[in-house]
């Protein structure tokens, strides 16, 4: 898994290597490696180049990890970015929020609050008026 310790305090305290006994079941034993756990950023870049690889251009457009486009576990910096690169599907997240009266965040906060991008209410209508138009 490419989990590094210098993005949170949790994954600081995950080991590079430890058996996973929940996986470890009908005679196989399932470990878990974090290859780049003790790499910084930079030197995952540099390790990346050194390869004859580029950088997925995620990394090029402003996001710090691949995921989900509003992924739950995503920072709030991220979140910004993805509304920018994806302004229509940021709308359909935040009308869905709002439909279904719960964040998609496990904060609690609402995406409009969590990214401090207001939502165009018009094209929020929009998009769900032609989510329920029949083909």
């Amino acid at each position: 898994m490419g989990m590094r310790a210098e993005r949170s305090p949790a994954q600081a305290r995950t080991p590079a290597w430890r058996l996973n006994e929940r996986n470890s079941r009908a005679g196989r034993t399932w470990f878990d490696w974090l290859p780049i756990r003790d790499l910084t950023e930079g030197q995952v870049f540099d390790f990346t180049l050194d390869a004859g690889q580029a950088p997925h251009p995620s990394c090029a457009m402003g996001m710090s990890r691949l995921s989900c486009v509003s992924c739950i576990m995503a920072s709030r910096a991220d979140l910004r970015t993805a509304a920018r690169l994806q302004p229509q599907l940021y709308q359909r997240y935040v009308a869905l929020e709002r439909r279904i009266g719960h964040t998609l965040s496990p904060s609690g906060v609402p995406l409009p609050d969590l990214t401090g991008i207001p939502v165009n209410a018009d094209a929020a209508r929009r998009s769900r008026r032609r989510r329920t138009r029949s083909p």
